[in-house]
């Protein structure tokens, strides 16, 4: 019963989207803003607490590091793996083979099985990836786009302009000092608590109704979409059990860490990159993809909730 309630309450949440969708209540301006209202206050300050009142140790870095690897790994596989598709979708593969939509997606599912005061455990695995696609994959992206040349200043100047970068690096350099740990632990710690509790409660079913609102496919693209997704899911899955042995061997039995890792990795491609993708046809196969690979995710939601029930 406890995980048909943990899948139920997600699905409830996003069948309430696709219904603001189908009967106008919700308008994509609308959803927009929300979206802006979620990455740029919300999600940040969710993040912000969860990394700085976070416990730092070499396994930490050691995840890093290997999530960048996966990165890297995983972008290149795209690259190699763009034949498969015909143009113009071809290129764009990297872009779907590589990186994970943390914020509107594996966040609001972990939290809702694990609670938000363990959010950091995922929040780990997503600080490489903030790295990395607001630097290295974003300016790529828009240099396929536009055909400009990759620069550093174009990289740095898209990462420090990100609100959930931004609270991710201070969230790091608090926890690092221990300041908000000391102030939770002082009188003044319950403000802080109440402010943020208050501030992050609305998360996850913002997001969710979002994300319901979102779904929807193309049936004249499903064929590319499920060659790309079948490219991922393949890619993620081998990927997945390097990291899953580092795990087993730092946190042996930790439900908490392999529920992190598996439900992260297997989360869709970034929803950001329809942003920065002009022509509409290549945006309508993104867009396809990403709804298909919900799907892909909310069965493995489905799964760890069914084996932590048991």
């Amino acid at each position: 019963m406890e995980a048909l309630s943990s899948v139920l309450k997600i699905l409830v949440m996003l069948a309430i989207g696709l219904f603001c969708r189908k009967t106008k209540l919700l308008s994509r301006t609308g959803t927009g803003e929300i979206k802006k209202f979620i990455t740029s206050i919300v999600l940040p300050v969710a993040i912000f607490n969860a990394l700085a009142t976070a416990d730092y140790n070499m396994s930490m870095v050691m995840i890093f590091a290997i999530m960048l690897v996966v990165l890297f790994i995983s972008f290149g596989i795209g690259f190699l793996a763009g034949p498969i598709l015909p143009e113009p979708y071809k290129r764009y593969l990297p872009f779907v083979t590589s990186v994970y939509e943390g914020g509107m997606m594996a966040y609001p599912l972990y939290m809702s099985l694990f609670g938000e005061d363990k959010l950091a455990n995922i929040a780990i695995f997503d600080i490489a990836t903030m790295l990395f696609c607001f630097s290295i994959f974003i300016s790529v992206l828009q240099s396929a786009e536009s055909g400009k040349k990759i620069t550093f200043s174009n990289m740095a100047n898209c990462a420090l302009h990100n609100p959930v970068f931004i609270a991710a690096m201070l969230g790091i350099f608090c926890g690092l000092t221990g300041i908000i740990k000391m102030l939770v632990a002082s009188d003044a710690g319950i403000v802080y608590t109440s402010v943020k509790d208050i501030i992050t409660t609305v998360l996850n079913p913002l997001i969710l109704v979002v994300v319901g609102y979102d779904f929807e496919f193309d049936g004249k693209r499903i064929l590319f979409a499920a060659k790309a997704i079948a490219v991922r899911v393949l890619t993620q899955g081998i990927l997945l059990m390097p990291l899953l042995l580092f795990i087993s061997y730092q946190y042996p039995g930790n439900a908490l860490m392999y529920g992190a890792a598996i439900l992260y990795m297997s989360a869709p491609p970034s929803f950001g990159i329809q942003s920065y993708i002009e022509n509409e046809e290549p945006n309508k196969f993104i867009s396809t993809v990403n709804s298909l690979y919900m799907i892909v995710t909310l069965l493995v939601y489905a799964i760890i909730a069914v084996t932590l029930a048991q």
